[in-house]
């Protein structure tokens, strides 16, 4: 079938062939010495506003800021919720939380650690220009924090907040004096963290953020120096590490069979997201996806089982919920729409278009292994179903501005049920809500369950309505669920112990075996 032979196609790996922009773009940095415990790391890009860690929330940035920073919760390699600045948490009533700190922790400028610093950071993001930051506004239902002593902080919400010590894991601390001092452009220039490293050299020119260890951290590193290069083009970044230039990099899944054909170590590991196109149900003038018949159709219509198994080589699941396999809220009895284009050429003619429609699919450039071919494949499915989709590319910054600002075009457009940093599917659902200013979904009926689930402290009724919500998620199909993303890595021989959380490698069980 032509479906099955572009998934083929994409599936063959080809060799990559270095250019003269490839140069440029590695800049000048010489190979490590012998024996050197330095690691070079390379991604798509470094943090655009560099050390400031309030303007994004996940990665690419959080590949950069968790060498440097800490928060007070962090999530571990197995999904679940870990001490890292905070030992110990707990609710004291609905609306607060008590966080015992971990004491003896200083900033890399010597400034230390505290209950005040906690308070700070808090009235900084509560401010008028804190709010205007991602991170202040995921935290905007946090009213204030109260220093009892150096080392207990109270954390207040507006209302009972269930995730509360899941959403401290996003929020990393400076130094209060320090920040205070500069502002955040000028922290930015010149961070300060709690983390296994410290920053010698931000040169925007060369991409690279060079690093030596902070051997007083908590969480101290075992290699000396760490760099980090931002090389937009996958390529480049294959070329980097067959050339030595790097020792690691995330690739997409083209590269996984021709990297490991030549003796590089190739890691996946879950993203603690659910690969999705959102439908524009709230666009106006309204789109046909409005109709409840219509998602379910689209659901039908795309073959999530041979996009998983064919194109991402069995590495992920086909899903069919907002949850993945490692987040919490997910249901494991929940399956996939099943791939029946009979039925969604029903559905379609049943809902008013017999002979399909034209639509417009707006996505962002990059993202995750597979995704543009992802992408492709799923409007060749629609295609068979007469529905006649034109994909646009647009850049990350214009696609963000627009969903931010409540103001997407398109029909449909790409948006994963990101659980991440939380680990917690109330992230996603919460976005994919009526709970979203300017929302491009609502349906008002699911509101009580997404309350009580954010407002419930006990564990296990709290997953009783977590799998409540998923399957009436699952049944109102706000989006067109895809499959569960994972992220990759690959690593020439020499690199060990790399360990995966939260999406970024766990920096301070990293070393090098040989040079």
């Amino acid at each position: 079938m032509m479906i099955t032979a572009v998934l083929r196609f994409f599936q063959t790996p080809w060799a990559v062939m270095a250019t003269a922009a490839f140069g440029l773009l590695l800049g000048a940095g010489a190979a490590t010495p012998a024996g050197a415990a330095e690691l070079r790391f390379a991604m798509a890009n470094l943090p655009r506003s560099q050390g400031n860690p309030y303007t994004e929330n996940g990665s690419p940035s959080t590949y950069t800021w968790s060498a440097i920073f800490d928060a007070l919760t962090r999530v571990g390699a197995d999904g679940s919720l870990q001490p890292a600045l905070a030992m110990h948490w707990e609710p004291l009533a609905d609306d607060r939380w008590r966080f015992e700190l971990r004491q003896g922790v200083q900033f890399t400028n010597g400034e230390p650690f505290d209950a005040h610093t906690v308070v700070a950071v808090v009235e900084w993001l509560r401010s008028e220009e804190g709010r205007r930051t991602v991170i202040g506004n995921e935290l905007r239902s946090l009213v204030g924090a109260v220093a009892l002593d150096d080392y207990t902080v109270e954390l207040v919400s507006a209302g009972p907040d269930a995730i509360l010590p899941n959403r401290m894991s996003a929020v990393l601390m400076v130094p209060r004096e320090a920040w205070a001092r500069l502002g955040p452009d000028g922290f930015a220039l010149a961070p300060h963290g709690t983390g296994p490293f410290r920053v010698v050299e931000w040169s925007e020119r060369e991409r690279t953020v060079r690093l030596v260890a902070n051997p007083d951290s908590w969480r101290a590193p075992r290699l000396s120096a760490l760099t980090l290069r931002g090389l937009p083009d996958k390529a480049v970044r294959v070329q980097a590490l067959r050339s030595r230039e790097v020792d690691m990099t995330l690739i997409d899944i083209e590269d996984v069979d021709f990297l490991q054909a030549r003796g590089f170590t190739v890691q996946h590991s879950p993203s603690m997201q659910v690969m999705a196109l959102a439908f524009n149900a709230e666009r106006d003038p309204p789109s046909p996806v409005a109709d409840l018949r219509v998602r379910q159709a689209l659901n039908h219509a795309v073959d999530k089982q041979a996009i998983a198994e064919i194109l991402l080589q069995g590495m992920v699941r086909p899903s069919g919920q907002p949850a993945s396999f490692v987040t919490t809220g997910y249901h494991p009895h929940i399956e996939p729409y099943p791939y029946d284009p009979e039925r969604a050429r029903a559905l379609l003619a049943e809902a008013g278009w017999p002979e399909g429609f034209d639509m417009t699919i707006h996505v962002a450039e990059g993202g995750v292994p597979g995704a543009s071919q992802i992408y492709q494949v799923v409007v060749q499915y629609l295609s068979r179903v007469g529905v006649r989709a034109r994909l646009q590319v647009r850049p990350f910054p214009a696609w963000l501005r627009d969903y931010l600002a409540g103001t997407m075009s398109a029909d449909m457009f790409g948006l994963p049920w990101n659980s991440a940093p939380y680990n917690d599917v109330m992230r996603p659902i919460e976005y994919y809500s009526c709970a979203k200013r300017r929302p491009f979904f609502c349906e008002p009926d699911v509101m009580p369950l997404i309350e009580a689930a954010g407002s419930e402290l006990d564990p296990d009724r709290r997953s009783e309505i977590l799998q409540q919500l998923a399957q009436r998620t699952h049944e109102l199909a706000p989006s067109l669920f895809l499959v569960e993303q994972m992220d990759l890595f690959a690593h020439r021989a020499g690199v060990e112990d790399l360990v995966v959380a939260n999406r970024v490698p766990v920096y301070e069980r990293l070393y090098l075996a040989s040079p």
